[in-house]
């Protein structure tokens, strides 16, 4: 059975203003079908090519399948200026159809709870220590551990690969593997290109969602470059696929299949999704 988790972390904030940015939550379940959020919906891309919204008005930036093909995902939304509160829930869309809340409604954001989740369906999360972040787990069972000793920059999104059992890190600027026994180690870096940063976003936000294959490759949505790049278990790079004017790569995923499926956001914060078949034909799915 297919599957595939997209393990990005990160709601991006600081101590006096939370940022917006776009989603990296591009899944598919064991039949192909492709799952996406635009912040405002959750879409249902069908084996056919059908378009749907499947889950409505839920503002989610990552999502998780499971091997049974329940998809996760949360609804973050901010109360205004009156309260200055922000509330989150985490909720799954099982594969009979029926939607609930795993998570209820909670004050503030999620940390244990994230929907960065390996194959046993334990838990990562960033966590503040002093000047610099650690990074925790949570097993199905409630143990909590720190997975490393090793001090993280700024962790903005994260993302656990299957097919080598290992946890990577975006770290600021800087990509990094962290493997189950907690060795880190930096697989990419100076990864800023020269050029002005798409829509003149900020170092932090320049890197966005990760993803892998079958033979271990490492895709990179290099948001602010406007392009995905691949980095092979020997650590070369290659750009792989470039954006269009006025939109930039968040996410993607590699189908059993080979065609490559990337979600991209615009300058106006529009989404699409654009399926690459192994004979090099670009389908466009757009809201």
């Amino acid at each position: 059975m297919y599957k595939l988790i997209v393990f990005f972390f990160c709601l991006i904030y600081n101590t006096a203003v939370i940022e917006a940015h776009p989603g990296v939550g591009i899944v598919m379940d064991s039949k192909g079908n492709v799952f996406y959020t635009d912040l405002d919906h959750v879409w249902k891309i069908s084996t056919s090519g059908e378009q749907s919204i499947v889950v409505r008005n839920v503002h989610t930036h990552e999502l998780y399948i499971d091997e049974e093909d329940n998809l996760y995902g949360e609804h973050q939304w901010y109360e205004g200026e009156a309260t200055d509160k922000w509330g989150n829930y985490v909720w799954c869309l099982g594969n009979d159809g029926i939607f609930e809340k795993t998570v209820q409604d909670i004050e503030g954001f999620l940390d244990n709870n994230t929907l960065v989740r390996d194959p046993e369906s334990s838990t990562y999360w960033a966590e503040k220590s002093g000047d610099h972040e650690m990074l925790k787990k949570q097993t199905l069972s409630g143990q909590s551990y720190f997975v490393t000793e090793h001090y993280f920059d700024d962790i903005r999104w994260m993302y656990f690969s299957k097919y080598d059992n290992n946890l990577y890190v975006v770290d600021h600027l800087k990509i990094k593997k962290v493997t189950p026994k907690g060795d880190v180690t930096v697989i990419a870096d100076n990864l800023k290109d020269s050029k002005i940063s798409f829509d003149g976003v900020a170092d932090r936000h320049y890197i966005f969602g990760m993803w892998s294959d079958e033979k271990k490759d490492l895709y990179v949505a290099i948001y602010g470059a406007g392009k995905v790049i691949k980095i092979n278990t020997t650590g070369e790079m290659t750009t792989i696929f470039e954006s269009k004017p006025f939109w930039s790569p968040t996410g993607g995923l590699n189908a059993p299949d080979g065609s490559q499926w990337i979600m991209e956001f615009s300058k106006r914060n529009k989404t699409r999704v654009r399926k690459i078949s192994v004979d090099g034909k670009h389908t466009l799915y757009a809201n």
